[in-house]
């Protein structure tokens, strides 16, 4: 046992150290299938037969699974797909013993539970990798054997011992009875299951077609071993044959050793383990069951085709091995009617008022899931009423209360997708819900609605609910008065409902546009300046923009507005008109007295003296300009808005600080009470002098010993001054305002006599400047 152990361990460090490209557990599946082409160019005499070559192979896409061996168009430099190929046997020897092969494409597995009316709540995902090929191979009396293995299978598998160190052989055998007769090997005609679920029934059709229409029959049989642990490459090599790595480059010859099934739950005969129902018809290759167990299965079916007549000759065998996850998964079927309520014993009681035809409506679900619906309902005398649609349609014209049943896939094999609502259809007598309302013309009145609701069988109304469409509260009584508040068209409806739960409904439009009893204005009257805008607010009431309006503004204007704006141009105390006419013609006028009162207004205005204010002459002087003002008063504000000076009368002086813009603001008064003001923006300007004396005697005595022009500087800029002799030689330079010639030139004293000078400089307002002259310097 240390021996078999340590070997064990030894095996499982092996598996843990393999690259993740090299190991196979990503593959769970596969099946052989050949087509014969016929002799090679057509001509027997070459003893050459072609055979298309088919071969599937089913990948786990759950998780990190390497992809696909031979050429996976997915394959990235970080994950690359291993190489695929194949040996071909003739009898027991190579006929070729590494037939190289690529990836023709690849599809997704559809889930197929064999129960229509199931859905997994589990992860599952399978891809089909298919591999197709043309081989051409002498006529022999010996059998071939197409062959692939690979190592290793899912850990996760439930049914086999120790899967995660064991491999998989997928191989089929041509027979020399194939090769004479040129024959097709079945070919599955849907893609083995994935998944189905635990403790569920399910059938799911596995069956074939033969091109050569021979007999098939199907059985279990066992998953076969193949491959191995061995990395086959480097140091790492542990055998001297290819057969034990994991991907072999020369697959090892028939017979193949059977999986270690985990005994005694699980064998060829139970696969899905002791417990679990499953079986597959010889015939058709239906394989259905009651899985109990769940997790991961392999499993192995095998399809003979035998040739037809009284001594049927085995022609070739397929055999197909997939991986099955039992899985947990939830019903999609439940019967639903549109009921008006559950009776105590949980049936669906569905009420009818007034007998005739009527529709039962079916909410059962899910849709998809349901192939059949089977009502049956005994009606008036006994009589059984049936239906086939999924909304049942009756026309019973006897009130009574009547006892139904709606089956779901009465016929289905699985007791899941069966489902059953019992109801109770109970007919009533009819009702009507009727009323009338009172017309209102001109005046405002209420309205008074009239109940003129009836039942065809005498039963009790015991509610009636008024809704007058004007966004009011539920009115209860039975024949209630009503007071609308605006005009308009109103759709007010009574809902009744009698003893037996039965509602009907009446609407009728009821017409409210009466003209308002009194015209109210806001406001009640208006005082302003000339020229003075007023807004006019009709508040009477009932009225909407359907009536119509006449304005008189006593100025000579109108309008036809509900609630105009209006201009005063001219002074003076005006009477104002106003009607409304409603849709229906009601009128109403009245003419407001005095209501507008305008009145003149004084126009501010000032101005500043000089209109230009220097830092030489900083003072400016606000003169009044404002015409019929009685009284001024100046507002001065800084750039932020901030009032920092004020004063009342018509005129004063301020004296500008610096350069900042400042607002000046007047206010003026009229004695009829208008107002005005205006504000105008100032600010000073700084302005530059310059005056250059003619004559200096620099002699040493402390007076005008050297020569330099005199001015205002402030803002300028870009100043330089220059003096040339009397030979056009340039003497003296500087750019400082406040520097002077000394009459010297290269350190010696320049003689008497006259020189010239230019100033340039750029003044505080940004305008360029340049001055010449002459001056004389005396010794």
């Amino acid at each position: 046992m240390d021996a078999i152990h340590r070997m064990f361990c030894l095996l499982l460090l092996l598996v843990g150290l393999l690259p993740a490209g090299l190991r196979a557990d990503h593959i769970v599946g596969g099946e052989f299938q050949y087509e014969c082409l016929g002799f090679l160019n057509d001509d027997p005499s070459t003893g050459i037969m072609r055979y298309r070559i088919t071969i599937n192979m089913y990948r786990d896409c759950i998780g990190e699974g390497a992809l696909f061996d031979g050429n996976d168009p997915r394959q990235t430099p970080t994950e690359p797909s291993a190489e695929a190929n194949i040996s071909i046997y003739e009898g027991d020897r190579y006929y070729n013993p590494t037939r190289v092969i690529t990836l023709s494409r690849f599809d997704p597995v559809s889930i197929n539970l064999g129960n229509p009316c199931l859905v997994i709540n589990e992860p599952i995902c399978q891809e089909i990798g298919v591999y197709t090929f043309i081989e051409e191979l002498p006529v022999s009396d010996q059998t071939y054997t197409f062959v692939y293995q690979r190592c290793c299978r899912n850990e996760s598998i439930r049914n086999l011992i120790n899967p995660r160190q064991i491999g998989a052989t997928y191989f089929i055998q041509l027979t020399p009875e194939a090769q004479q007769r040129c024959n097709t090997s079945p070919d599955f005609n849907i893609d083995p299951p994935i998944a189905i679920c635990i403790n569920e029934v399910f059938r799911i059709d596995l069956g074939a077609t033969d091109a050569d229409g021979d007999s098939l029959s199907y059985k279990f049989c066992d998953p076969k071993l193949g491959g191995g642990t061995d990395p086959g490459e480097g140091e790492r090599q542990q055998t001297a044959t290819y057969f034990d790595d994991i991907v072999p480059k020369e697959e090892s010859p028939y017979p193949y050793t059977s999986v270690p099934w985990v005994a005694p739950t699980y064998s060829v005969d139970n696969q899905l383990g002791v417990g679990s129902t499953l079986e597959i018809d010889a015939d058709t290759g239906e394989l259905s069951g009651v899985p109990i167990y769940p997790g991961t299965h392999v499993l192995g079916i095998c399809v003979e085709e035998w040739t037809r007549g009284p001594n049927p000759v085995l022609l070739s065998e397929t055999k197909r091995e997939f991986q099955l996850s039992v899985s947990r998964c939830g019903n999609t079927v439940t019967a639903d009617l549109l009921e008006t309520e559950m009776d105590e014993q949980g049936r669906f009681f569905i009420r009818q008022c007034g007998p005739g035809p009527n529709v039962i409506l079916n909410e059962s679900t899910r849709i998809t899931s349901i192939t059949s619906y089977d009502w049956e309902l005994i009606g008036p005398g006994g009589e059984l009423l049936t239906g086939r649609d999924r909304d049942f349609f009756t026309d019973i014209k006897e009130v009574g209360i009547y006892e139904g049943v709606m089956l779901l896939n009465r016929e289905s094999f699985a007791d899941n997708c069966k489902d059953t609502a019992k109801f109770l259809l109970g007919v009533y007598p009819d009702l009507t819900a009727e009323f009338t309302s009172t017309e209102v013309l001109c005046e405002p009145e209420p309205i008074v609605f009239t109940n003129l609701s009836t039942t065809a069988g005498g039963q009790a109304i015991t509610d009636y609910a008024w809704e007058f469409g004007d966004q009011t509260t539920v009115n209860p009584q039975r024949s209630p008065i009503h007071q609308y508040m605006v005009p308009g068209d109103f759709p007010a409806q009574l809902t009744i409902t009698d003893e037996n739960g039965c509602e009907d409904l009446a609407v009728r439009n009821v017409a409210y546009f009466p003209a308002p009893r009194t015209i109210i204005l806001e406001p009640q009257d208006a005082f302003g300046c000339a020229p003075f805008t007023n807004g006019f607010l009709n508040r009477s009431n009932p009225i909407d923009d359907t009536y119509l309006f006449e304005w008189r503004f006593g100025d000579g204007n109108t309008s036809g507005d509900r609630d105009p704006v209006h201009t005063y141009e001219n002074t003076g105390i005006y009477d104002v008109y106003l009607s409304i006419t409603s849709p229906l013609g009601c009128f109403v006028d009245t003419t407001f007295r005095q209501l507008v009162d305008v009145r003149e207004a004084p126009v501010a205005n000032f101005e500043f003296s000089p209109e230009q204010p220097s830092n030489i002459f900083p003072d400016v002087n606000i003169l009044d300009r404002s015409i019929g003002a009685n009284s001024q008063r100046y507002v001065i504000s800084d750039p932020t808005g901030e009032a920092i000076f004020s004063i009342p009368g018509p005129d004063f002086t301020y004296r500008l600080r610096d350069t900042s813009t400042l607002s000046v603001t007047q206010y003026v008064s009229h004695p009829s009470g208008c107002l005005d003001t205006i504000t105008k923006d100032i600010r000073m300007y700084l302005k530059n002098t310059f005056h250059a004396p003619n004559a200096f005697t620099p002699n040493g005595d402390g007076l005008n010993d050297d020569w330099r022009p005199k001015g205002i500087w402030e803002g300028a800029t870009g100043y330089r001054l220059r003096i040339w002799n009397r030979w056009g030689e340039k003497i003296f330079e500087t750019d400082n305002f406040e520097a002077g010639w000394d009459g010297t030139y290269q350190g010696s004293n320049s003689p008497a006599g006259g020189y010239l000078w230019d100033v340039t400089f750029t003044n505080a307002e940004g305008d360029p400047e340049a001055l010449k002259g002459g001056v004389v310097l005396i010794r």
